[in-house]
């Protein structure tokens, strides 16, 4: 493995990827770093890193989606979204700067800067010639660590955004859940018995699964108690009826169309699946 001291800068990428894949590019990352005799080792965790950055543009900022954001302005022929212009929509989606930093009170502009120059310098490792082939370990070392923390930054950034946005409108969007599974709920409940209640809806974690140029997508997970009752009434009353009470994990994906006020974020739910 890398020397100890970027191996744990790498390590602390790990959780907050986005994904096993994500983990797998920063592993092999770790991994060209350790191969200490190899006079390429930059050039190997460059494209270790490259891969890593071109997923998480590709899973966090589409092409077709970018292009559709209210704040997109072409800066290229083609009207072909820009690195930059990805990173920001990977943070932010189609909220616009101003909200982004005056509301939620997070500055995107450093993030975006230090990770170009830090991928700018990644690709022209990936894309080694015999001018650019850095041999020294303490200046590939150096290089990489700035690398690494550039990402670092980005992510946590990602994070942060997805977190700000989610505590602004929390309890609108527990309410929404419970909205949904009262409703969505009641016909896959009625294949299990003949009546059945609601009795309680526990929401235990919400999370912004993706900030799109229209919508946002969360994620609910808790606990649905419901009372079922098999037969009727009568049955009941005759002894040939059954009751139970039981608890039932739930996940829900609320898809909600954002709108943005001038203090705040209203989520106005338009489709949802359980």
């Amino acid at each position: 493995m890398a020397l100890p001291w970027l191996n744990d800068q790498l390590a602390a990428l790990k959780p907050k990827a986005l994904d096993d894949f994500s983990r797998t590019t920063i592993t092999g990352a770790q991994h060209a770093l350790g191969d200490f005799d190899n006079p390429l080792r930059r050039n190997f965790f460059s494209t270790a890193m490259r891969i890593l950055f071109e997923h998480m543009m590709g899973t966090l900022a589409p092409v077709e989606e970018v292009i559709q954001s209210q704040w997109f302005v072409p800066e290229r022929e083609g009207s072909v979204p820009t690195r930059g212009q990805r990173i920001v929509f990977a943070i932010q989606g189609g909220l616009t700067d101003a909200f982004v930093k005056d509301t939620l009170q997070v500055d995107i502009a450093p993030i975006r800067k230090k990770l170009i120059k830090a991928v700018d310098n990644l690709s022209k490792h990936v894309h080694g010639r015999e001018d650019t082939i850095i041999e020294g370990r303490d200046e590939q070392d150096a290089a990489a660590s700035g690398a690494i923390e550039a990402l670092g930054n980005f992510l946590d950034t990602y994070h942060e955004c997805r977190k700000t946005i989610l505590d602004a409108i929390q309890d609108e969007l527990d309410d929404t859940t419970v909205d949904a599974l009262m409703t969505d709920t009641i016909l896959e409940v009625d294949e299990l018995a003949t009546h059945h209640s609601v009795e309680e809806v526990y929401v235990d974690t919400t999370s912004v699964r993706s900030i799109g140029a229209h919508f946002i997508t969360y994620r609910a997970t808790g606990t649905i108690a419901v009372g079922l009752q098999w037969g009727s009434n009568s049955d009941m009353r005759r002894g040939d009826g059954a009751e139970a009470d039981l608890s039932f994990p739930f996940h829900c994906d609320i898809r909600s169309r954002w709108t943005i006020r001038s203090t705040c974020l209203s989520a106005k739910p338009n489709t949802r699946s359980i």
